[in-house]
């Protein structure tokens, strides 16, 4: 059981924190893909792959279930920023002079939404029964966020001198063990249904000799090796320098590399360009950020050598240890930059 008030629960905010990143970069990958699928049975009848069909067999549900998956990840972030102001005691901490963040998207729509799949009359699979079941926790949550939203904005604690925001405090703080329990039943079944998914799709690309893509979702999946093994060992700002392993992130890092200088040697082929439907060019922008990311990676290995603390800020606040060059946060800032560019590229490809 998760402790309301102690070390427990704030463990689990600064897990949530570690794994967003990850999880909203495969969520991005599936959507565009499967949309590109779409539009290659379009043009192309023959030769259409087995991996081809379950990709597309598979596509409405889960682009609905990644938009599901991605309002839980901006409810979890919002919680993050809150309790990273409010604190995870028992007792409201005032923090004098600046403004509280407490945007926390539990909403209305994303609700209906959800019960909208609960009324259907499709079948439901195990995906489906966990996204359901996180209902009634959004229920309970969402008069106290919407209230504690009008509350914060207009900045009310300052003329009741924070009573109102204790006891706002103490009603979230008591929907949490629900809520970390199903959401996190519902981000275990599609995390593994989305890695069963990317695969399908590396495979295909293979298939169809879609090198430079291929090459691009390797790089990608050597990026999201290092991501995750961040989140195996637990890392953030406060304690990777004392708990990271070096080493093994250093063998990962050059295979990441590798995958990179074959991806960019590819681009160079531009027959191949014309044949994926990309220009010269085209590429520049997610080559850079790929470039940025590799090397902020070599930056995080560097400061576990050297043993060189996160900054104080950094350590406090989430938002700044995005910020900071070597960072957990960081890294996983900056790899989602290389998602948004590689999403970008394949929406890019389905309007030709």
């Amino acid at each position: 059981m998760i402790e309301f008030f102690g070390y427990k629960i704030k463990e689990e905010y600064k897990n949530y924190m570690k794994k967003i990143g990850i999880i909203i970069a495969v969520m991005l990958i599936i959507v565009i893909v499967s949309l590109t699928m779409d539009k290659t049975e379009k043009k192309s009848v023959k030769g259409i792959s087995k991996e081809q069909v379950v990709l597309n067999k598979n596509k409405e549900k889960y682009n609905k279930h990644i938009r599901f998956y991605n309002r839980i990840l901006n409810i979890d972030k919002g919680l993050l920023y809150y309790f990273e102001d409010a604190g995870m005691d028992k007792k409201f901490k005032v923090i004098q002079n600046e403004d509280i963040k407490a945007d926390i998207m539990v909403d209305k729509n994303f609700i209906d939404k959800l019960k909208e799949l609960e009324n259907s009359k499709e079948k439901k699979d195990e995906l489906d029964k966990k996204a359901i079941a996180m209902i009634p926790i959004l229920e309970k949550m969402m008069p106290i966020t919407d209230e504690m939203r009008t509350y914060y904005k207009n900045k009310e604690y300052l003329r009741d001198n924070y009573e109102k925001a204790q006891v706002l405090h103490t009603q979230l703080l008591a929907t949490l063990d629900k809520y970390n329990q199903v959401t996190k039943s519902y981000k275990n079944v599609f995390e593994k249904k989305s890695d069963e998914i990317k695969k399908l799709m590396i495979k295909d690309y293979d298939k169809r000799k879609q090198f430079i893509t291929y090459n691009q979702f390797m790089f990608i999946t050597e990026g999201e090796k290092i991501i995750k093994e961040i989140h195996k060992q637990e890392l953030d700002a406060s304690d990777f320098i004392s708990k990271g392993n070096a080493k093994q992130f250093k063998k990962m890092e050059e295979k990441m590399d590798k995958a990179l200088i074959k991806f960019e040697k590819s681009l160079k082929n531009t027959k191949q360009l014309e044949k994926e439907g990309y220009m010269p060019g085209d590429h520049s922008e997610f080559v850079q950020k790929a470039n940025k990311f590799n090397q902020s990676v070599n930056v995080f290995i560097q400061r576990i050598e050297k043993k060189e603390k996160a900054s104080h800020s950094s350590v406090s606040d989430s938002f700044f240890a995005q910020t900071e060059d070597g960072t957990p946060e960081n890294l996983l800032a900056n790899f989602n930059e290389v998602i948004k560019e590689h999403n970008k590229l394949l929406a890019k490809k389905t309007k030709k």
